[in-house]
């Protein structure tokens, strides 16, 4: 099976909230993605193949299934508290 990386990704935002120029989220509202696959298996296949893609891709699920984030800011090897 010739599988392409990923052929397209499209992220809907507004530019307003990721500029800091309103206060919006700059969170995007919608991310797509396209597989592109030339392959000679079945259609059935290739769709098994994208549900088992989907369930183990820490991404998608992280984005599906939101979870907590935290970070830290270390500077000169030292923490200080982030703004």
């Amino acid at each position: 099976m010739n599988v392409q990386p990923i052929d397209a990704v499209r992220v809907t935002t507004g530019h307003r909230g990721k500029l800091l120029l309103a206060d919006v989220s700059p969170g995007c509202r919608e991310l797509t993605y396209v597989f592109k696959i030339k392959s000679s298996a079945r259609s059935e296949k290739v769709q098994e193949m994208l549900q088992l893609i989907e369930k183990g891709c820490h991404t998608i699920n992280s984005l599906k299934n939101p979870v907590p984030v935290s970070g830290k800011l270390i500077h000169n090897g030292r923490e200080i508290a982030a703004a």
